[in-house]
């Protein structure tokens, strides 16, 4: 639960910023996005996993 809740709070300045400034994000650069983020998610999931073991 705790990662989560990381991810949503690294999560929210970067939509307000976005939001802000009315950036329009090219299809390439949003896929670019995703794939940064869920490369992100993914790390801090293996965090996670580690210590738990």
């Amino acid at each position: 639960m705790m990662i989560l809740e990381l991810l949503d709070m690294t999560n929210e300045p970067i939509a307000e910023t976005r939001e802000r400034q009315g950036i329009r994000l090219t299809a390439r650069e949003m896929r670019a996005r995703q794939r940064e983020q869920r490369r992100a998610e993914d790390a801090l999931m293996e965090i996670a996993w580690s210590r738990l073991c």
